[in-house]
């Protein structure tokens, strides 16, 4: 049998060309640009870089070869650019890293001029996220990249507000940390007060993942965010409050999901818990089978989750929460459940054989727990 291709690796969008084409603008904008040497620049060792390596590399190339203090170097970028196309369009794929290195030549260059720095990250994101641009400002300027952040919740672009609130994710992937919204989780709720009820649904779902960022921070904050939330009826509320709450969801905190509307008192019962076999190989796959019941008059909305209780390198055990599935449970009424959970091994999770656990979560409580053996024989 034929192995499948390789994917093609994400920096390869990221390329040569994507170089030549950055210089060809440039130069364009600006005649005095010494393309050719800043496509050398770019270009040694380039091959082995990753893809933000490579936009490092660009955005350090632009800061030598353009030798123009940060105000006009700024304005032939943005010429470069060429000016942002609407607000919804059609997605870019990787190419659109091609505009990754400007924001990072403002991060690298611009520190020194915050007013300025920060006028071009809210005219450039509108052609690719400032997320991690506006890191640094955050690190060095924060007060002043906060009040400029908290204007930018009424701009009348979404990516800009998005970026009000995606900018100053404390627990931001990827992004740089910035230790003073990791310490005082409170500073950025202002942000998505403002953005929660946003009309774009895209600026909605990023302020719901800065709260859950809180929530991993300061679970009491974030409640007494998501109470205000609820109470003011938001556009989508619901879907919003459930990215929200969904660490603290998965925790099994009671008030988050009463927050939802789980029957958090209600008596459920798991009935005829069983796995389809005891020794999964890895590479294999766990089914586990269930059966739910409530006693008469005491149903409700469940949250039904599963979890597995991984063994680990270093002797202690590691556990996943995964998502199942929300049902309304009448009272009196069983119903049936089936979940699968393959262990195939990936880059970002290791397995390791021996002694395993199942559990059922219903409304965050562990109903049931049965045992079993991930061995080294093949699936």
């Amino acid at each position: 049998m034929k192995e499948a291709p390789a994917a093609p690796l994400l920096k390869d969008g990221f390329d040569a060309a994507t170089v030549r084409a950055i210089a060809e603008a440039v130069a364009a904008a600006h005649p005095g640009f010494a393309a050719d040497r800043f496509t050398a620049h770019c270009l040694d060792g380039f091959a082995a870089l990753s893809l933000m390596a490579r936009v490092h590399r660009v955005a350090q190339a632009l800061h030598a070869h353009l030798a123009l203090p940060f105000g006009p170097a700024v304005a032939v970028l943005r010429q470069a650019m060429g000016e942002p196309g609407p607000s919804r369009r059609a997605p870019e794929g990787i190419t659109v890293f091609r505009h990754a290195p400007y924001l990072q030549f403002v991060a690298e260059a611009g520190l020194g001029e915050p007013e300025a720095a920060l006028d071009a990250l809210e005219w450039m994101t509108r052609h690719f996220t400032g997320e991690f641009a506006i890191r640094p400002f955050l690190q060095h300027h924060l007060e002043r990249t906060l009040a400029r952040m908290q204007r930018w919740c009424a701009h009348p672009d979404a990516r800009v507000r998005r970026l009000a609130s995606e900018g100053a994710r404390p627990l931001l992937p990827w992004g740089r940390r910035v230790a003073q919204l990791i310490a005082q989780p409170a500073l950025t709720v202002p942000l998505i007060d403002a953005l929660a009820g946003d009309p774009d649904e895209v600026v909605r779902r990023s302020a719901a993942n800065h709260l859950n960022d809180l929530s991993r921070l300061d679970a009491a904050l974030a409640l007494e965010v998501a109470r205000r939330w609820q109470a003011r009826a938001l556009p989508d509320g619901g879907r919003t409050l459930q990215r929200a709450l969904r660490t603290l969801v998965k925790q099994g905190r009671p008030e988050a999901l009463a927050l939802l509307g789980y029957a958090v008192d209600a008596p459920f019962v798991l009935e005829e818990f069983e796995l389809d076999r005891r020794e999964v190989p890895i590479g294999g796959r766990l089914v586990l089978c269930f059966a739910l019941r409530c006693a008469p008059g005491r149903g409700g909305r469940a949250c039904v989750d599963y979890a597995i209780g991984y063994a680990s390198g270093n002797g202690r055990p590691r556990r996943k929460v995964f998502k199942g599935t929300v049902r309304e449970l009448p009272g009196g009424a069983v119903q049936r459940f089936a979940f699968a959970r393959d262990f195939v091994v990936r880059s970002t999770r290791r397995l390791y054989s021996g002694a395993h656990r199942a559990e059922v979560l219903v409304n965050g409580r562990v109903l049931g727990a049965l045992d079993f053996e991930l061995t080294d024989g093949g699936a």
